[in-house]
């Protein structure tokens, strides 16, 4: 009989409770965002920083041809999100040394399959240093230490002198030698080898074209240099414990995975990393480029080969100070006539590309510098015509091609917004036009990437002007 009534008792217990009590988790699934309403003051690269996509992906969604053309009003489609999570509360993330996806979606609150579905990454085990994470905020904040040989949760508990609870409630799964942990607190996170405090690489893949950042803190003074493909580039020192060094990456480039070897020496000691670098294709045009009879000559292949080398020169000055910060401004205020790496072809096969930013402009139209630095070079040349260079720091040099007027002298300090040369068409042009061209450690590179705020560089510490001689490249 007790038995009939225990029975009894625990169906009318089931059917009392709510029909979502007995049901199985269901994973999250993909809801479509509302549209977004441009803002007065939004820029799609704001937008996408917003909804943790990036601008590429919003222009394809909305079949944008200029990114910088969107207005006030303006209805964009947006990535899709998990239902139920709001990723505008987010933050943007880049992963750390030692950092694993499981940790940080812990850390958030949230199961990792949910911060996954949010990411859209398949295999969270495949994440890279320096790769772009979304991620929902912290409720307490944690730091990342490294398992020792024989750690338990209650060694690591009293080791950092933090509750035993706590490290059992970060760290579920069973600790090892070398293993990531998650600890409460805040500060730097001991897992870096000596000299370093801190390293950070821009958000991958990156797009051939483009500049990656290679940021290093030390704990004492040191020097750093990079190595990837063909290259060996110096790290440029914003004082002596913060160092940048940048990968600069060709539109020819084969996409593919990429090692970057990073050399750090420090009083007296050396250590080395080996960082992934993953480059995808982008999206690049073909154009057809019809020179006029009267133009012709201008295509001579030993003209062509004679003046790229004599700027290539130029464009490896490596100055140690730097005058610029990002976002630069845009030289012309036009719309893009080309874009940088379009594969372009002379009448035959598309054997080249534009290593430019042409902006359609009337002849006459100012043209500024988009940041402070010093004028490398202002002649006329053969097939760019009227041409200036600025070097503007670190690395980082521009150039102008086809105008009607140079304003400036070589060794000319120029600040920020001042006028350098008139729009025009000369040299080997179609049109009136202004070609705009940037080196990055004498890689040419999309200016583009340059005109947004791509990366949180520190404030330069502007010395005072260099003097005219250094810059004296005999006759022009």
């Amino acid at each position: 009989m007790l038995r009939k009534i225990l029975a009894l008792s625990f169906l009318c217990l089931i059917l009392l409770l709510p029909a979502n009590a007995l049901a199985q988790p269901v994973p999250p699934e993909l809801v479509a965002l509302p549209p977004h309403v441009v803002q007065s003051g939004e820029t799609l690269f704001s937008i996408a920083q917003r909804y943790g996509t990036d601008v590429t992906t919003l222009a394809r969604l909305n079949h944008l041809s200029d990114p910088r053309h969107i207005y006030v009003g303006q209805q964009l489609s947006l990535v899709a999100e998990p239902a139920g999570v709001d990723l505008r509360t987010w933050d943007t993330h880049r992963l750390q040394m030692g950092e694993s996806f499981s940790w940080l979606a812990r850390r958030g609150g949230l199961a990792w399959e949910t911060c996954a579905e949010a990411n859209k990454v398949l295999n969270s085990g495949a994440l890279l240093v320096g790769q772009q994470l979304l991620l929902p905020p912290t409720a307490a904040p944690t730091m990342l230490a490294v398992a020792p040989a024989q750690a338990t949760p209650l060694l690591q508990a009293l080791r950092h002198n933090v509750p035993f609870w706590e490290v059992l409630r970060l760290n579920p799964q069973p600790l090892y030698a070398g293993a990531g942990m998650l600890l409460p607190g805040e500060g730097a996170a001991p897992f870096l080898p000596y000299p370093l405090a801190a390293l950070d690489l821009t958000p991958q893949p990156i797009v051939r074209g483009q500049t990656a950042i290679v940021a290093l803190e030390t704990v004492a003074p040191a020097t750093c240099e990079v190595r990837y493909l063909d290259h060996v580039e110096p790290c440029y020192a914003q004082d002596p414990t913060h160092l940048f060094a940048f990968i600069s990456l060709s539109p020819m480039l084969d996409p593919a995975t990429y090692p970057v070897n990073l050399q750090v020496r420090s009083e007296g000691s050396e250590m080395a990393l080996e960082l992934p670098l993953v480059v995808s294709p982008g999206r690049f045009g073909y154009e057809v480029i019809n020179v006029s009879s009267s133009r012709q000559h201008l295509m001579d292949p030993s003209l062509l080969q004679a003046e790229r080398e004599k700027l290539d020169a130029i464009a490896l000055i490596r100055e140690p100070q730097r005058y610029w910060q990002v976002p630069l401004l845009y030289p012309v205020q036009a719309a893009i006539s080309s874009y940088f790496g379009s594969r372009r072809s002379y009448g035959g096969s598309y054997n080249s590309y534009h290593s430019g930013v042409d902006f359609r402009a009337c002849t006459g139209t100012p043209v500024r510098a988009p940041a402070d630095g010093v004028v490398v070079l202002a002649a006329p040349l053969v097939v760019r015509g009227n041409a200036i260079m600025v070097d503007h720091g670190w690395g980082l040099v521009t150039g102008y091609w086809h105008l009607s007027k140079i304003d400036v002298t070589v060794g000319q300090w120029v600040s920020r917004e001042e006028i350098i040369g008139r729009v025009g068409n000369t040299g080997l042009s179609t049109g009136s036009h202004l070609h705009w061209e940037m080196w990055v450690d004498g890689t040419p590179v999309n200016p583009l990437q340059w005109v947004e705020a791509f990366y949180p560089f520190p404030a330069p510490a502007v010395p005072p002007a260099p003097v005219a001689e250094q810059y004296d490249h005999g006759p022009q």
